[in-house]
């Protein structure tokens, strides 16, 4: 099946089902030994962000439930 017959096929699912296909599909990216390496700036600013919140550790952050329910809309 090629990307494209198979996204055809994955726009007939709900919006939700969908979202959660996506979430599996990132968490295998995540967990994949094989994940491609950070640049240079990715990691400087990797570097950046936490030296920024070692500096102000009150300071809110943002959890991954957040960015979802933000997503989602809810």
């Amino acid at each position: 099946m090629t990307k494209a017959a198979l996204l055809k096929e994955l726009e007939q699912l709900s919006a939700h089902e969908r979202l959660e296909l996506a979430y599996g599909l990132l968490d295998s990216v995540l967990h994949d030994a094989a994940a491609p390496e950070l640049s240079d700036a990715q990691r400087n600013e990797l570097r950046a962000r936490l030296a920024h919140h070692r500096a102000h550790p009150d300071e809110p952050g943002v959890t991954p439930d957040d960015i979802r329910r933000k997503l989602i809309g809810r």
